[in-house]
């Protein structure tokens, strides 16, 4: 009885959520789309460039539709079960509401992974090949020569920054290396005017070394005309491509361009660490909202299919109302960074779990 229960209500979920997805991409390509047609229209920009920058461009709004499909999933389902006295004669059975929703957060834990994957692999790779097409394709500007203010942290465990990476001559203009322990401790600095890529290590021209003693600080600097690094694996391309937005970074990408900024005191990463929380935060959202549409269709015995668009529609307004509002205190300083990204989410897991005890009770 109970794994029928769980395989019904998955069931019933995948369709709903389905058809809400393509509804909800199709409303948000309706922007992206106009500006592609008036491209090919006013500018002459030929189809295949603007159907490629369209395809590119839609996944950083996809990500949006994955929550907003499983509330109004939710909603829907539970609404038509309320309405046909299905959820009646559960509770009739001797099944409390939390057991009914056990498949409804089965469901969405599994949506909230598959949007996490979606949000990793395919949206920052999506949205820095949308730049590039739309910089040097539809806008025809010319790429710079050389990329600034490149800082990483490299394979050997180096922060490293050069003020100017000429990727195609495998050049690096003042560059600067620093090892630090485990601990956060400053043990070596290498600085050099210049580094040329040979094809598998970095060769450091003019350099000037100095080692950090615990007592003594910084030792007096040791200057040598040339020092070849084999320990740095990463390419001209891989210093270059630093210039990426965060919204063309992974998790991982974007964490390591903070912890590189933060130790070489470079700029504020406030908006970047806010941006890194919301690479998390925004797929647990199909968690919360599962939890409130399931809510919401079952307080309301004689929802439809246009009552719960409706009611979808009006939560989808408030979350992101409040998630624009918290990102942008965050952003400004107001509130930590981790607290901005998941404020709405907290608000929405609070309410969610409030009327669900309710309908328990």
């Amino acid at each position: 009885m109970i794994r029928i229960l769980d395989k019904y209500i998955i069931t019933q979920l995948i369709g709903p959520f389905l058809f809400g997805f393509f509804l909800f991409v199709t409303i948000i390509a309706i922007d992206p789309l106009m500006s592609t047609l008036q491209s090919i229209v006013n500018e002459n920009i030929p189809m295949s460039v603007m159907g490629r920058w369209f395809l590119n461009r839609l996944p950083q709004d996809m990500i949006f539709t994955f929550p907003m499909s499983v509330l109004l999933a939710n909603l829907l389902v539970f609404g038509r079960m309320s309405k046909d006295s299905e959820t009646t004669a559960l509770r009739a059975g001797g099944t409390n509401f939390f057991r009914i929703m056990l498949p409804v957060v089965i469901f969405a834990l599994f949506i909230t992974a598959v949007s996490f994957v979606f949000n990793e692999l395919v949206v920052p790779t999506a949205n820095q090949e949308a730049r590039n097409i739309r910089r040097q394709e539809i806008m025809r500007l010319v790429e710079p020569e050389a990329t600034e203010n490149s800082v990483m942290r490299t394979s050997d465990g180096a922060f490293a920054y050069a003020r100017k990476v000429y990727e195609k001559r495998g050049l690096m203009e003042k560059v600067l290396l620093e090892y630090y322990d485990d601990t956060g401790v400053l043990k070596k600095r290498i600085s050099a005017a210049t580094a040329e890529w040979d094809g598998s290590a970095w060769v450091l021209k003019a350099v000037i070394e100095q080692a950090y003693d615990p007592t003594q600080g910084l030792t007096a600097p040791s200057t040598m005309p040339e020092l070849r690094v084999p320990t740095i694996e990463e390419s001209p391309e891989d210093f270059a491509r630093q210039s990426k937005k965060p919204t063309e970074m992974s998790y991982n990408e974007l964490k390591g361009r903070i912890e590189a900024y933060e130790r070489t005191q470079f700029m504020d990463t406030t908006e970047m660490r806010v941006g890194l929380a919301m690479k998390t935060s925004l797929p647990f959202a199909s968690f919360f909202f599962a939890i409130i549409g399931a809510s919401f269709g079952l307080t309301n015995n004689r929802s439809g299919a246009f009552i719960g668009f409706g009611v979808s529609i009006l939560i989808i307004f408030i979350y992101y109302v409040m998630m624009s509002l918290f990102t942008a205190l965050g952003k400004s300083g107001f509130l930590p960074p981790m607290l901005a990204a998941w404020a709405q989410n907290i608000i929405f897991a609070f309410v969610g779990f409030y009327i669900v005890k309710n309908i328990n009770d």
